[in-house]
């Protein structure tokens, strides 16, 4: 249980992160239409999955699918995280190699799909 939770608070911590990259530009390209795709069902998916680990994994793993090649090892890093801590590895709560790897992924998808410019139908915009 106590592994569950750890995968929760990485997860929710990734929100925080992400409600924390609003507003920020990127001079990076803009990510593929699939990757914000995959960032905003994250994004407004993940609060309601706080007990659903593998859930939030599914999510982490369209990320990683469609990740830039800018982040796309910090995508791999984080999925893998999630994984591990599932299997229960604790080795990964608190890990800062983790954690900023979490928020590199949410900064991007942040900033690269401009989440908070989106529409409010829940499609996205895309």
């Amino acid at each position: 249980m106590r592994v569950l939770r750890s995968v929760v608070a990485l997860g929710l911590l990734a929100v925080a992160l992400n409600a924390c990259s609003r507003g920020e530009e990127s001079s990076l390209p803009t990510p593929s239409k699939a990757f914000c795709q995959a960032a905003y069902d994250y994004d407004t998916n993940l609060p309601k999955l706080a007990d659903k680990p593998r859930k939030q994994a599914a999510l982490v793993q369209k990320l990683a699918d469609h990740a830039p090649k800018d982040i796309a090892d910090d995508t791999q890093v984080y999925l893998d995280a999630m994984n591990r801590a599932i299997d229960g590895d604790h080795s990964v709560v608190d890990n800062p190699k983790i954690e900023q790897a979490v928020d590199n992924v949410n900064r991007r998808a942040a900033a690269g799909c401009k989440l908070y410019e989106q529409n409010k139908e829940g499609n996205g915009g895309m």
